[in-house]
């Protein structure tokens, strides 16, 4: 778990130390890392009990899995692919900061499927991050609601939830809410 704070502490700054452009670096935003978290994570589960309530149009499955670290990668994909840090985004989000928080949110006018991107800290510990995913054309609305919710005292991952609502033109809508506990 150290080793978590402590990449996520110094990340910044190598980012930041690394290339020679000067003037190209003052134009990057730098968002949180949320790959490299998910992956961090899935690694510190490998082998973990999952306990998950999955609900599909109003239909619940309860399952329990022991899942591995790839398990975990593709389990957690969702927060992964609302990833911000693409050259293609990287003026499109307008980042607030307070010791409790770290927000990214979509600018007005700027077009893109994540909408916001929140960390909630608790003692310097990431206690929550949560995504909110958007997309719409004539034909299609789709939208997703993901977070992650951590241990206070440990940082290690203690459930998730995520909400997804699809609806295409002429067809009933979709929703699907995914509900997770880690036993570990």
């Amino acid at each position: 778990m150290k080793n978590i704070r402590i990449l996520f502490a110094v990340a910044p700054l190598i980012i930041w130390s690394c290339g020679g452009n000067e003037s190209k670096q003052s134009e990057e935003t730098i968002y949180f890392p949320l790959k490299d978290y998910i992956e961090v994570k899935s690694q510190d589960l490998d082998s973990t009990l999952v306990v998950k309530e999955i609900t599909i149009n109003g239909e619940k499955e309860r399952m329990e899995k022991i899942m591995g670290t790839a398990d975990w990668i593709k389990e957690l994909e969702l927060f992964t692919q609302a990833d911000l840090n693409r050259p293609s985004l990287a003026k499109s989000y307008e980042t607030k900061r307070s010791e409790e928080y770290l927000i990214h949110e979509l600018k007005p006018g700027e077009k893109a499927k994540i909408q916001k991107i929140v960390v909630r800290y608790e003692d310097g510990i990431i206690k929550e991050l949560s995504f909110h995913a958007k997309s719409e054309n004539p034909f299609y609305k789709s939208e997703t609601r993901g977070a992650i919710f951590n241990r206070s005292t440990t940082g290690n991952l203690d459930h998730y939830v995520l909400d997804s609502y699809q609806k295409v033109v002429f067809m009933k809508p979709n929703r699907m809410v995914i509900r997770a506990s880690i036993n570990n």
